[in-house]
């Protein structure tokens, strides 16, 4: 039977392991926070970090997940536990979540897997240097990686309906600004073809068919809920933000043909539209 191996059970994750039937015989996720996580299922089981090499050397994994954030040293995961899979025989897919800010500042242009990676945040360079890694290692040790380099993830518990509901989101406003997002459901089912059609070494941009200016999502959503729009503020005269590290420095839009193409598939929420207006309509 299949086994899954989860290091970072955070959003995406639970999500992820929700979606599951019988697909794995057991379902293993890892935390640093277990405290704070509240989560149960039967086919499933959390640990904290400090038991991940236990598991590793003592269960035959046929997938693994990594989704933790890297620091400037790169993946956590690479960093103290990659020994303990080296020599794997079983791994039939490994994953590794990442994100669009490896590309960095493409002046508003598209960019696909092939496009240059020049991240100019620390965030995008921590991102950019965990893929290298990984890519690197599982070259080495023949491990079947895919990364996804993920979009802004929304959905149900994680999106702005309740800060614009309490006038608690700034409504920044900068010209010709695009950003890409996916919800949190497509992301789900896209990273499950994945895994029951491995494609070995392969880098999967992860976002919906239409970027957009954030300004435009916060109008829809008030227009949506019947409430003023909040005023702009234009985000070059605010002082209060770290203009280096903002993911308004960096300006693209992100192309998901390959998805679609590999994976043939039709988004359940193409755009933001869709995406929040079930979310309002179901108040999550």
């Amino acid at each position: 039977m299949k086994k899954l191996f989860i290091y970072g059970f955070g959003y995406t994750a639970q999500k992820l392991v929700d979606s599951f039937g019988n697909d794995f015989s057991s379902i293993i996720g890892s935390t640093r926070n277990m405290e704070n996580i509240n989560y149960r299922n039967k086919s499933f089981e959390l640990i904290d970090n400090f038991q991940v090499s236990d598991y590793l050397l003592n269960s035959d994994f046929s997938h693994i997940l990594v989704s933790s954030p890297p620091d400037i040293k790169g993946d956590p995961f690479y960093l103290n536990f990659r020994k303990f899979i080296k020599n794997s025989k079983n791994i039939l897919w490994f994953g590794y979540l990442s994100a669009t800010n490896v590309y960095g500042d493409h002046n508003g242009k598209y960019v696909d897997e092939t496009s240059k990676t020049i991240p100019s945040t620390q965030k995008g360079k921590n991102r950019l240097l965990a893929e290298n890694q990984w890519l690197s290692f599982c070259e080495e040790m023949n491990i079947p990686i895919h990364i996804f380099r993920l979009a802004g993830i929304y959905g149900q518990d994680r999106n702005i309906i309740k800060k614009v509901t309490d006038q608690k989101l700034i409504n920044f406003e900068k010209k010709s600004q695009y950003f890409s997002r996916i919800y949190i459901d497509d992301l789900i089912n896209i990273l499950r073809l994945s895994m029951l059609k491995p494609n070995p070494f392969s880098i999967y941009n992860i976002a919906d068919d239409f970027p957009s200016n954030i300004t435009d999502v916060i109008e829809y959503v008030c227009q949506q809920i019947n409430i003023p729009v909040p005023s702009k503020v234009n985000y070059l005269n605010d002082n209060t933000i770290n203009k280096n590290e903002s993911f308004f420095s960096e300006n693209k839009r992100v192309n998901n043909k390959l998805i679609k193409n590999e994976f043939k598939i039709e988004l359940k929420y193409p755009s933001y539209r869709d995406g929040y207006k079930e979310l309002i309509a179901k108040k999550i």
